[in-house]
Parts: structure tokens; sequence; C-alpha cells
């Protein structure tokens, strides 16, 4: 007990500190990261969720479908973030929202007693965990904000602006999203109409602000895009 003490002191003095999960599921899980194809369902709404998934590699939607049959992207989740959280705090531990593979990703799984009994007896993760469920709420704040605004082009920087700041990769002089981003995708993921983000990608590149490589988006104005979003 006394040493759970002391872990949990040492983690809560860089609570600020970004987790390694990867490093936690590779030591505790009993599975080895498995293939998932890129197109696949994982969940539908209403699905059972057996426990939580860590996301080696790829990128993962998160969406809704109404009565006709229209898709609304609720959350896009990729390298380093977790399935799945819902299962840990909700009574009824089902999904929400169905969830697809945008690219072949890498996943760890791990049941939801498996997690317990860890946290049981490494408590200082719970501060990992806890970091995770921030991390999501601010990506949900992040999102309102973006839709507050009725102009496409605002909604886009924001988007940009928040898979940039949780999944870009920085290279010599730009920022590169590892996501290939089509027109049709940034329409699905910010609520508009696909020719209306065209328009507004066009004039982001004529701004300086991006450069659309055949739908490898490269963010070469950091800053601007922030005043943008």
């Amino acid at each position: 007990m006394e040493a759970g003490k002391l872990n949990i002191a040492k983690r809560l003095e860089k609570i600020w500190a970004i987790p390694n999960l990867y490093s936690f599921f590779n030591k505790y899980s009993k599975t080895k990261p498995h293939l998932v194809k890129k197109g696949t369902v994982l969940f539908n709404s209403g699905d059972p969720l057996g426990g939580i998934y860590f996301i080696k590699s790829g990128f993962i939607k998160l969406y809704r479908v109404s009565d006709d049959g229209r898709e609304t992207v609720i959350y896009l989740t990729g390298p380093g973030n977790l399935l799945g959280l819902r299962a840990l705090i909700s009574k009824d531990a089902r999904a929400r929202h169905y969830t697809e593979a945008l690219t072949d990703c890498q996943i760890i799984n791990m049941t939801k007693d498996e997690l317990f009994k860890i946290l049981s007896a490494h408590p200082e993760h719970l501060v990992d965990l806890g970091y995770a469920f921030i991390e999501r709420l601010n990506h949900a704040e992040r999102r309102v904000e973006g839709f507050i605004s009725s102009d496409t082009k605002e909604r886009i920087a924001n988007f940009l602006l928040d898979i940039t700041l949780r999944f870009g990769k920085k290279t010599e002089k730009n920022i590169l999203i590892p996501l290939p981003l089509t027109h049709q995708r940034i329409a699905e993921f910010v609520g508009a109409y696909r020719e209306t983000v065209t328009l507004a990608v066009n004039e982001l590149e004529q701004e300086g602000v991006i450069k659309n490589q055949r739908g490898k988006i490269i963010i070469t104005n950091l800053r601007r895009l922030k005043s943008l979003s």
C-alpha cells in the first residue's frame, strides 16, 4: 500500500506529463497488437463494450447515423489514444456511436476486469487514465468552439488545428497531417457540403496556410491557422 501511495505521489508531481499508454498496454495486456483493416466497423451503436482499446497506429472515426442515413462524425482518434473509455464509467457499458477504421490500424485490447485489477495493484496509472479523459474533454470543447461559427473556412481551420495539435508530424519547416484528407472527408468532419469545403480549402492554400498534396495536408503557417480558428 505504501509503495502504491509513493508511486501516485511521484506521478502527481508530473501530472502534466503525457502518459506512455503504449508502454502500459505492452506491459500488461495479455494480447498482442492485432490488425484492423481499413473500413472495418469495430462497434455499432448499442454494442456492448467489453473493455478498452489502445490504438498503436492508424485512425478511427466515431459517428452517428440519422434516420435518413446521413452520417455525423463525432470524434476522430488515432495513434496513442484509447477507445472504449465509456465502458469504464457508464452503467450499461455500450457504444453510443458507430466506430470505423479510416486506415489500417494496429490495436491492443484489454478487458475491463483486467484493467481494474492492474489499477488496483498500480493506482498511479489512474492518473494516466484521468489524463485520457481530460484530453477527450478538451477535444469536445474545441469541437464545440469550432461549430459556433457559421463560416465553413473557420470550421475547417478549427478542425485542422485540432488534428495538427494531436497528430501532426513536424518536418523541417512545416507540419504534416498523417491522415489522408479528401474534401469529402473534411466535409464529414465539419458538417458542410463538399463543394463549400473545396472553396474554403483553396482559399487556405492561396493564403499560404496549408498545402494540399493529393489529399496529404501540410500546415505551412500554424500561427495563421490558429488565428483563423
